[in-house]
């Protein structure tokens, strides 16, 4: 072995020995700090001692990120001692002293208006969750200066919007749990709604039918959602055109067409197994398929009334018979 080889392993083996006999690099974690820029590392919460091999390693450490303006982030210490683990480092090789929770602050001087317009639609976005909606984002707005040492809370608020296809976020800018300033930021808002489109003509008291309409989706200023089951069956209350949007206004529930006509002579029939009983007699009501009526039978003294329910060939099934 040569000299040069020698010395470089003499000196690795000094340089291991120095960091064992320094100890584990101590690290104190103050109760609050402020920190620049949005990423946070360990460098800038904690102060460092010990060995400078460690400490240059530890204070590249992730410790998280700044999303929304105003947001303080809180670690503990068992936080801490995880992005250490993640980073590579032993429960040896780190000692934490101080606080038990560092309150992290970013130093920002003022709220720009992307921030603000970003914290307004994080709001909006949240408020419209399971509404397939469209926002289109305003102009943005000016920044609100905070100053060098202070800190402000942003609470989103729903604003009382009068005009379809608008929606107004209120930012609450708040100091010290008090209302410092407000900025309405308003929003144009689409919602892709489906709409029934007559593809045929369709004429007055027509039963609508499946093959003479459409279903599209369109953007409209408010939620719009039309069921088929809602429209299929119904009556046209006024004559619509093809092409034309279907309106709730404009169609009503269907009458059902009466099969009998009240004091129409009308056929009983009643099955009752192999048996088949068929009597005649006199509609006292007027009935649609499916509708109970009654019938008369007989004359007096011997008249009685019958309770059935009109079939759709016209003739009437006997529910239950009394006397007149």
């Amino acid at each position: 072995m040569n000299k040069k080889k020698t010395f470089r392993l003499l000196s690795a083996a000094a340089i291991l020995v120095a960091s064992a006999v320094a100890g584990p690099l101590e690290i104190y974690l103050p109760r609050t700090v402020q920190v620049e820029g949005e990423a946070i590392q360990l460098g800038r919460v904690g102060v460092f001692s010990g060995p400078e091999e460690l400490a240059v390693r530890a204070q590249e450490i992730p410790l998280g990120r700044f999303s929304v303006p105003g947001q303080q982030i809180t670690l503990d210490r068992a936080t801490i001692e995880s992005c250490l683990a993640a980073g590579g480092f032993s429960a040896g090789q780190i000692r934490l002293s101080g606080a038990e929770r560092v309150v992290v602050r970013r130093n920002e001087t003022e709220l720009s208006g992307p921030e603000l317009l970003a914290a307004a639609r994080s709001f909006l976005e949240s408020q419209l969750a399971g509404q397939d909606a469209v926002i289109v984002d305003p102009q943005v707005p000016k920044g609100y200066l905070i100053g060098p040492s202070g800190s402000v809370e942003i609470i989103p608020l729903a604003g009382q919007d009068r005009i379809a296809g608008k929606r107004t976020v209120i930012l609450s800018l708040r100091r010290e749990g008090r209302e410092a300033s407000r900025i309405p930021i308003h929003f144009d808002v689409q919602f892709r709604s489906r709409q029934a489109v007559a593809v045929a003509d369709i004429a007055l008291g027509q039963v609508i039918r499946g093959d003479q309409i459409r279903f599209e989706t369109v953007q409209t200023p408010e939620p719009l959602s039309v069921d088929p089951q809602k429209i299929i069956g119904m009556t046209s209350k006024r004559s619509i055109c093809a092409g034309s949007v279907l309106h709730p206004e404009w169609l009503g529930q269907t009458v059902p067409v009466p099969l009998i006509q009240k004091r129409q002579k009308v056929f009983l029939k009643l099955e009752m197994g192999l048996m088949l009983i068929t009597a005649s007699g006199e509609a006292m009501d007027e009935g649609a398929a499916g509708q109970v009526i009654r019938v008369k039978r007989g004359q007096r003294p011997e008249e009685r009334i019958v309770l059935g329910t009109v079939m759709p060939d016209g003739t009437v099934q006997p529910l239950l018979e009394r006397g007149s």
